[in-house]
């Protein structure tokens, strides 16, 4: 079962948040052989779809876990693709969903996720009136604002006009949109990829309500990970993390400023020198989101921090480094 909770920020406050993978047939780049580099979302997905009637019910399946539990509570759906995608979530099927959710009283906050391509305004207004007065929030994949970079380092198959034009039909459709920046795609330097989410950012902040970092990590059968397994890319310094983090807060506080380092202090995942004490920063940036109080990510000792200012201010790549 794709299906979890967590604590996390929901609507402005500490909350709970429940994960919903649905069992899609993933996102429509990959079957056309154009996968964004980093990502092995879509090869996980059923290669078998399931009908509209079972997401249906898989979905009522998943609200079993956040049964009696008080709010605020968000839901974010994924697809490993697109939630507006018809070849993936019907119409109908996006109505009968987000009809159950209207109808929980515990749940604040409901986030679907889309290729800002596949944004309509008609499709997106309809989920709007359907929630009535819930927090709903449309995610897109920016990953950068630099064009070059997206196509270069993670063939993402769009560019940032594209975004704004999503964006901008999100927002007139009464929703809030959230906005997925990369931390460090491939052949950026430590230094290049802090620069290009900051960067990134300040383009972004008049479209945007929620920022998400997404933080690199090493998945199976990607471009990223045959890189790796050469030394020639290694996952961001949870400090690169800590670094945007409290930039943005501090630049933009009334945005919401979201992070979920996964397979922190791990090979495959962001990680400072893997200590034990990589850890405990990712369980601080965890906190630092759910609650936005930068005190969680403010007073970390400086484990390894003296290495990685080296990296960052002689602007070292990654083939450059003998170490992690």
């Amino acid at each position: 079962m794709t299906f979890w909770t967590s604590e996390d920020n929901v609507a402005g406050k500490k909350g709970t948040a429940l994960y919903v993978i649905l069992p899609t047939i993933g996102c429509y780049r990959y079957r056309i052989g154009e996968a964004c580099y980093m990502c092995s979302y879509p090869v996980e997905a059923p290669k078998v779809p399931k009908s509209q009637e079972e997401l249906v019910e898989y979905f009522k399946k998943a609200l079993k876990k956040i049964e009696g539990k008080k709010g605020p509570i968000a839901v974010r759906i994924f697809t490993s693709g697109s939630f507006f995608d018809e070849g993936e979530v019907k119409r109908e099927t996006r109505r009968k969903i987000f009809s159950i959710l209207a109808e929980m009283d515990n749940v604040e906050e409901v986030v679907v996720e889309s290729r800002s391509e596949l944004v309509r305004y008609d499709a997106v207004r309809e989920l709007v009136e359907i929630l009535s007065e819930k927090y709903f929030e449309v995610a897109i994949g920016l990953e950068t604002a630099n064009d070059d970079v997206a196509d270069v380092s993670i063939n993402k198959g769009n560019t940032f006009e594209e975004f704004v034009r999503a964006s901008e039909a999100i927002r007139e459709a009464g929703a809030n949109v959230k906005t997925y920046l990369l931390l460090k795609p491939i052949f950026l330097s430590e230094r290049d990829a802090i620069e290009d989410v900051k960067e990134s950012i300040t383009k972004a902040v008049p479209y945007t309500d929620t920022f998400s970092i997404n933080v690199t990590n090493i998945q199976r059968g990607t471009t990223y990970e045959r890189l790796w397994e050469k030394d020639e890319y290694r996952p961001p310094w949870l400090w690169s993390v800590v670094e945007i983090l409290k930039w943005a807060k501090e630049n933009f506080p009334e945005k919401r400023i979201l992070s979920d380092p996964v397979g922190a202090g791990s090979k495959r995942g962001p990680h400072n020198c893997l200590t034990d004490y990589d850890r405990t920063i990712g369980k601080a940036i965890k906190k630092f989101s759910a609650t936005q109080d930068l005190g969680y990510i403010e007073n970390l000792k400086s484990e390894c921090r003296e290495e990685w200012g080296y990296i960052v201010e002689n602007g070292l790549l990654d083939w450059q480094l003998v170490t992690c």
